[in-house]
């Protein structure tokens, strides 16, 4: 189970419990900047580390939460677009991500 800290809009810390080294800073700022992102919007990622324990992460713009999926091994969200930051240019986590228009839940 991953523990997730709220730092400020679209900025989260993600914890693993009893894994040195787990800790993940996700800002998904710069990827909403970028590609202009308003309004109802989800985004969904792998998360980085820690290796072994990654899953899918989960942004949620209408109430600015983020989630873990713990052992999902597939997911249906129906239309989705891919938006990737160019990585020489950016040395933020997410560089990429899968959006869907709107809330998934």
């Amino acid at each position: 189970m991953k523990i997730v800290h709220t730092i400020s809009k679209a900025k989260f810390k993600v914890s693993t419990p009893d894994v040195a080294g787990s800790e993940l800073e996700l800002d998904f700022n710069p990827i909403i900047e970028q590609f202009s992102l308003s309004g109802s919007f989800t985004l969904i990622h792998w998360q980085a580390r820690p290796k072994g324990h990654r899953e899918f992460g989960i942004y949620h713009s209408d109430n600015n939460s983020y989630r873990c999926l713990e052992n999902t091994p597939k997911a249906y969200y129906g239309s989705v677009e891919l938006l990737m930051l160019d990585d020489s240019q950016n040395n933020t986590i997410p560089s990429a991500v899968i959006l869907h228009r709107g809330n998934l839940r």
